[in-house]
């Protein structure tokens, strides 16, 4: 048993240092010709397999300018006055005429002011009636006192006395008018502001937003409802590079999100300033014969024809 294993252990490591030899060969050949040949090999690859080309996944690079569809007629109902509630008397999307009321606001401290007013008006007329008895009184008493003195039975400071009675009558007239005059102005006032507490519709439209729920408070100054209405417009941004490529009066196609086919407009305005912010040209255009069911707010790009249009065939 020996001796077969000691013949044959010869002849199996001599096949195995050959095979391992031929590996190292290959594999040294395969490195040195792929260290050679990569800078070629990249190109060929490259080919085969190009990287998808993501520029149209950036805004700024895809075909036209980048726009979106505006509202042509558009009112902000804003509260007057801050107010402990508002009670909505429409609905988001309802169709409303001009002058129709849209919401109340809760006038109750108003209303106490207007009664306090009415009753200080009240007080200051009055003490008008007031002041015109005493200054008859006055002027009786200062004619008493005249004659008296004229008649030697008198004294002159007597008639002083007299005539600074008429003349402090006069300044409370004058005083009560005035208070009487700023509590009537005051009521007026009141009244106003009464009556706009009441929101109504500027414009003929639908309302396109509700800002406070129907109950909520709402301070003065800020929104309540937005109405629009005259259907839609394009409003774009031309980089300041690109303005050439387009001026007033240029029909271009619209390319509308999530809609097929290409709508066509005309170039309205095109300001002649660059936007600080946003560093484009602000334009619009109107569109020709829009759908009926195009939405404000809507994404869309303005597609100069004259850049997008297809070469002719010889």
């Amino acid at each position: 048993m020996t001796a077969p294993r000691g013949r044959a252990a010869p002849r199996w490591s001599r096949a195995t240092r050959r095979a391992a030899a031929l590996v190292i060969a290959l594999g040294t050949l395969a490195c040195r010709d792929a260290a050679r040949d990569a800078p070629e090999a990249s190109d060929p690859i490259e080919a085969i397999a190009p990287l998808p080309d993501r520029t149209e996944e950036r805004p700024d690079e895809k075909p036209g300018f980048i726009a979106a569809l505006k509202a042509k007629q558009s009112a902000d109902v804003s509260a007057p006055y801050t107010s402990p509630s508002a009670t909505l008397t429409v609905k988001l999307g309802d169709t409303v005429t001009k002058g129709q009321v849209l919401a109340r606001l809760d006038d109750r401290q108003l209303r106490q002011e207007l009664d306090a007013a009415r009753a200080q008006l009240r007080t200051a007329r009055a003490s008008i009636t007031q002041a015109e008895v005493d200054k008859r009184g006055a002027e009786v008493v200062l004619r008493r006192e005249t004659t008296a003195e004229a008649q030697g039975v008198g004294s002159v400071a007597d008639v002083a006395a007299a005539r600074q009675a008429v003349a402090r009558a006069t300044a409370a007239i004058s005083f009560a008018r005035a208070t009487a005059d700023e509590r009537s102005t005051k009521i007026t006032q009141l009244q106003a502001h009464l009556s706009e507490m009441t929101l109504v519709a500027p414009i003929a439209g639908s309302v396109a937003m509700i800002y406070p729920q129907d109950g909520a408070r709402v301070e003065e100054g800020h929104p309540v409802i937005r109405l629009i209405s005259g259907g839609v417009y394009v409003k774009f941004a031309i980089p300041a590079d690109k303005v050439s490529e387009i001026k007033p009066g240029d029909t271009v196609d619209v390319r509308v999100d999530r809609r097929p086919d290409l709508l066509a407009a005309t170039v309205g305005h095109i300001s002649p300033e660059l936007d600080a912010v946003a560093q484009m040209i602000i334009a619009d255009a109107d569109l020709v014969s829009p759908p009926a069911d195009l939405q404000p707010g809507t994404v869309c790009r303005i597609l100069p024809r004259a850049a997008h249009a297809a070469p002719r065939q010889p």
